[in-house]
């Protein structure tokens, strides 16, 4: 579970003032048009990481009985890694 729309929300407000602030982005949007499109890209962030970690849940959970006796918390991290890098997502 990722964080609150709250989090992200203070999130992406705070980001976008920052980069508009400090003058390291160049843009001709409103703050509030920046903030949508910053909160936009978190959500859409955290929807694919939480994706990910159930394909890999289900990957080890079909494959349970050949990983027996195995560490499942390091199987499932080596899963995620793989689906993550083949989907060009970085953890």
């Amino acid at each position: 579970m990722g964080p609150s729309e709250k989090v992200l929300q203070r999130a992406a407000a705070l980001l976008a003032k920052r980069l508009l602030d400090g003058k390291m982005l160049a843009t001709k949007e409103t703050v509030t048009s920046l903030e949508k499109r910053m909160l936009d890209a978190l959500r859409a962030n955290f929807s694919e990481e939480a994706a990910i970690q159930r394909d890999a849940e289900r990957i080890l959970e079909e494959n349970k009985r050949q990983t027996t006796g195995m560490d499942q918390r390091t199987l499932l991290a080596k899963i995620k890694e793989r689906l993550a890098r083949e989907r060009g997502f970085v953890l």
